[in-house]
């Protein structure tokens, strides 16, 4: 991504650091949130897109994130893998990354 590019997605966060419109998401988006997050050293793995695109889909099919356990299920990686793929924490990485808004009561 561009300067311009890194601009205009910093443009579009809330002060928590996720995406304010979940249309601006893609997978562009996605690499740069995930080098402003500290996630992935230069690229985000298979592993990491198994997880953000689960997350996605099961917050477009039921209005929310899915919970760690229905992550591992779906993916076949246990929470221990998912958090050290996501060393942020699995709702500041992961739903960032994806493009889900903060859920309400996270810490």
């Amino acid at each position: 991504m561009s300067q311009k590019e890194n601009v205009l997605v910093e443009d579009q966060l809330d002060c928590e650091g996720f995406l304010s419109d979940s249309e601006f998401w893609n997978s562009n988006v996605a690499e740069t949130l995930a080098k402003k997050n500290n996630i992935g050293e230069f690229k985000l793995s298979d592993e990491h897109w198994k997880v953000i695109n689960f997350v996605r889909e099961y917050y477009e099919k039921y209005a929310r994130g899915p919970e760690i356990v229905k992550v591992a299920k779906f993916t076949g990686l246990n929470s221990k893998e998912i958090c050290t793929l996501f060393p942020c924490g699995f709702v500041k990485g992961a739903y960032r990354l994806a493009g889900l808004p903060r859920p309400p009561g996270c810490i």
